[in-house]
């Protein structure tokens, strides 16, 4: 068998955004930051229902989360 490993960084997705995170928000694994934002773009465009979507970085620890309003992007702040 051969062994999958995750990329750098990790998009999570879903409905509603409990803030505990889950395997059912996971969507993929992406070696660039730029990939990784390109397809936060396609799931706000695309996925109707969805809500939010989250760049995980694992090297950093870092997390960028969006809202999803009428199909764009709106970067949350940190508080």
């Amino acid at each position: 068998m051969r062994k999958q490993y995750l990329n750098r960084f990790a998009v999570f997705s879903g409905t509603y955004n409990l803030m505990m995170g889950g395997a059912k928000d996971f969507k993929e694994s992406l070696p660039t930051k730029q990939a990784a934002e390109e397809m936060t773009k396609e799931i706000a465009r695309s996925e109707f229902f969805t809500s939010w979507v989250q760049i995980f970085d694992k090297v950093t620890d870092q997390t960028t989360t969006y809202r999803i309003v009428d199909g764009e992007l709106k970067q949350e702040e940190c508080e």
